[in-house]
């Protein structure tokens, strides 16, 4: 694990024993890749897109081009994108532009990667690219609930850079 991903105060998950969690150690491979997805889902969840991205998006840029972690964490950025493109702007072009763009990435990311239903998240975005409105009220699964955000989730994306 690279130092600048540490983090001892990110919990496990709530269930399971997803990919991305070192049951043995304890800890999160990233465990600050686990925070910003944790507060990333929690705003997709609740339709703030443009937040969720800004969480996926910093942490992205902590991991190097080929990695899982880089191609997950960008993957995630595209369907809050796409989503925001959809529900706040009509732009069903640009979402499917961007949701093509997210099954390129996601593919080969393990199917509970951090505690994200990746599985769940390719079949939406295959949908989606057929019937756009399979995105309204879209909810993402996290170690096997809908988490929904709350206040410490919009302080989280108003402080990454």
């Amino acid at each position: 694990m690279d130092d600048h991903t540490r983090d001892p105060a990110v919990g496990p998950p709530s269930s399971g024993t997803p990919t991305g969690w070192n049951p043995e150690a304890g800890e999160w491979d990233h465990a600050t890749l686990r925070r910003a997805v944790d507060h990333g889902i929690r705003l997709f969840n609740a339709g703030a897109f443009h937040e969720a991205h800004d969480c996926f998006e910093a942490e992205w840029y902590n991991y190097g081009a080929g990695t899982t972690e880089s191609a997950f964490a960008h993957g995630l950025v595209q369907v809050a994108a796409g989503a925001y493109k959809h529900v706040d702007f009509e732009d069903d072009a640009g979402m499917r532009s961007l949701f093509e763009t997210a099954l390129q990435y996601l593919e080969g990311v393990p199917a509970d990667y951090y505690g994200v239903a990746v599985g769940d998240v390719r079949t939406t975005l295959t949908d989606a690219l057929a019937d756009p409105s399979v995105v309204d009220g879209w909810r993402i699964e996290l170690d096997g609930e809908y988490p929904d955000a709350g206040p410490a989730d919009f302080a989280y994306a108003e402080g990454v850079d």
